[in-house]
Parts: structure tokens; sequence; C-alpha cells
């Protein structure tokens, strides 16, 4: 019993330190982001995320780069160069906290896309929680002037795109390791991002070109830290610490942009954790294996 409950602790810091490194991502996307063009943030995002990883492919040997799925691995990578661009764009004009918000609707967006792509029948009641749910976004969105309202509908648009990927994973990574799809991903969306990266200004130099170093490998250890954690606990029994991102990216936000959360943040995140809670749990109700 203590081992077990050992166990879930060690899970927990796992899951916290991956919340951690993607608000830290964020961060360094936002503050890039104001010396560089978000195609460049992006670009070298990929780049350095391929790149750290290519050792360990190289230390699994050619096994690891085998695979027999290279139309997924094109449209994932598609999907990623889309949705890195994006989010990348968005997340320099809009603050740490609502970026945080609009990471949420994910789940969301999958269980949206379930119906048409994996033939998953929704129930009513999850329907109704993601009708609540959009309108914990509008109420927490709040647009004040054009640029805020075009960087909050791209990190929308990044966020489907995102659910999509997740859509792929479920119906189709079943004989791929995680490192070989990760990798064929990552490097499918550097080359993407390649030309307008050039186009978009000259290259970053000295810190900021460290700092996207930072990034990059940042990057692939939010899914080592995600792994760990889910090998020593269930992610039903993981997914409310998720919102502890909110309170990380609001920290995170003050002190390096000051920026402070209006009311109606958190109103909209009221509605809306709850709702992406209820969504989660049910899915993974749905597809546990019978006992």
């Amino acid at each position: 019993m203590q081992s077990a409950f050992l166990n879930y602790l060690k899970a927990v810091l796992w899951f916290v330190l991956s919340l951690v490194v993607s608000c830290g991502n964020d961060a360094i996307t936002k503050y890039t982001g104001t010396h560089i063009s978000p195609w460049q943030v992006a670009y070298f995002r990929c780049l350095f995320g391929t790149l750290s990883l290519l050792p360990l492919m190289l230390y699994h040997g050619p096994v690891a780069f085998k695979t027999t799925r290279y139309w997924l691995h094109l449209l994932r990578g598609g999907l990623l160069f889309i949705a890195i661009s994006l989010w990348s764009y968005g997340v320099k004009a809009v603050p740490m906290t609502t970026t945080a918000i609009i990471s949420f609707t994910i789940p969301i967006f999958v269980l949206l896309l379930a119906p048409i792509f994996l033939q998953e029948r929704v129930k009513w009641t999850l329907w109704l929680a993601t009708l609540i749910c959009f309108g914990g976004i509008v109420l927490a969105l709040q647009p004040s002037h054009q640029s805020f309202h075009s960087a909050s509908l791209s990190l929308l648009l990044a966020s489907l795109s995102f659910g999509l990927l997740d859509i792929l994973n479920k119906k189709y990574i079943t004989q791929e390791s995680m490192l070989c799809t990760l990798f064929y991903a990552t490097l499918i969306a550097t080359v993407l991002l390649a030309v307008p990266a050039l186009y978009a200004g000259p290259m970053p130099t000295g810190p900021t070109l460290a700092w996207l170093l930072v990034l990059g490998i940042s990057n692939n250890l939010i899914l080592y830290f995600v792994l760990r954690a889910f090998a020593l606990a269930s992610a039903s029994a993981l997914a409310p610490f998720r919102y502890l991102e909110l309170l990380i990216a609001a920290g995170v936000g003050y002190v390096f942009f000051q920026e402070l959360p209006t009311s109606h943040t958190y109103l909209g995140a009221a509605l809306i954790m709850p709702c992406t809670l209820l969504v989660m749990y049910r899915q993974r109700r749905n597809t546990a294996p019978p006992t």
C-alpha cells in the first residue's frame, strides 16, 4: 500500500514537471517571438527537437528508423507543421493564462472529431459538456481588439490540429514506436517550415538561438516526463493535476511578462475545467477493456 502511494506521488511529480516545462516552452516561444518571426520560432523548435532525438535513434540502431506507414508520418508531420506554426503565432500575442485555457480544449476537439474519424458514439451528456466548454472559451477570451482576436483564433485552430493528431495516434499508431513517430513528425514539420522561415527575415543569433535550442530539447522532455508519469499511474488518476498548468502559467506570465488574468479568464476556466475532466473520464471509461 505504501509502495503504491509512493509510486503515485512520483507519477504526480513527473506529471507536474511536464506542466512546468510546457509553460516554460510557451514563455520561451512568447519571448523569442518578439525578436523573430513565428515561422522561425516554429522552425527552430522542430529542428532542434529533431536533432535532439537523433542520438536516441542512432543508439537504438536501424530498427528505430524502420516504418511501414510513410503516408501516416507525412500526414502527421503536415498537421504538426500547421499546429506549431499557429501556436507560435498565437502565443506571442495572448496572455499565458489564456494560452493554458485554450490548451485545455484539445480533449473537446478529440470528442468532436471522434464520430467522424473513429465512428464512436457520443452521448448527449458529452455534447452538453462540449457546449458549456465552448461557452467558457468565449467568456475567457473576451477579445478587446482585432490582433488579440486573431491570435486567440490561431490558438484554437492549433488545438484543433493537435486534436486531429491525437485522433490519428488513436486510430493508426499501434505498431510504430513512440520514438519513431515523434522523430518523423518533427523531421517532416522541420522540412515544411524551412522555406517560410528562410524568407521570414534574418536568422536568429546569440541568446535568441540559445533559447530556441532549449525550446527544441525541452519539447521532447515533455513527452519523456509524461511517459514516466503514466508508467506509474493511470492517465485518469493524473488528469485533475492537468489544471495546475493554469496556476503555473499565471505565475510565469506575472513574473516574466507582467500579465494579470482578468475575472473573465477565471470564470471561463471554471466552466472549461470540469467539462474537459468529464469528457476525459467518459472517454477512458468507454475505451477501458472489460473486467
